[in-house]
């Protein structure tokens, strides 16, 4: 998505924090995370309400560190990624995307119905369910 300042969109990054990939690049994942705030996010405009952001942590579990209404600048996003805590146990993605669509994507959120919604999956390509993954990803 090419934007000259008028883009607007709902914008979910989902973030595989199991065994197969947390703990051998923790330190990769959160510079990541780092750079696209510094390089993207904040130039997003958050405040502006044009482009929020949410973030979903998931291994065997799901945690949601923030949805797209709670936070306005890239500071608050940054202070939220360095004290989180990445989580062991398998590749659940199917329960990741059900978590987004379900909870995540609605207006109670903060997703609005009149823009794109973007969800970015980060994750080693290995669901431990990989079929239900895919349901789950044909519904987002």
């Amino acid at each position: 998505m090419i934007c000259s300042g008028k883009c607007k969109a709902d914008v979910i990054i989902v973030l595989d924090t199991s065994l197969s990939v947390a703990w051998s690049n923790s330190y990769h994942i959160r510079s990541f995370l780092s750079n696209l705030t510094d390089h993207v996010i904040n130039n997003l405009d958050l405040g502006s309400g044009r482009i929020p952001l949410g973030l979903l942590m998931y291994s065997t579990g799901v945690y949601p560190l923030f949805n797209l209404s709670q936070f306005t600048t890239a500071a608050q996003i940054l202070a939220e990624i360095a004290s989180s805590n990445f989580s062991r146990g398998a590749t659940n993605t199917a329960a990741a995307f059900a978590n987004v669509r379900e909870n995540m994507l609605t207006s109670l959120a903060g997703a609005r119905d009149d823009v794109p919604k973007v969800v970015l999956v980060l994750y080693d390509g290995k669901s431990s369910n990989p079929y239900a993954a895919e349901v789950r990803s044909c519904a987002l």
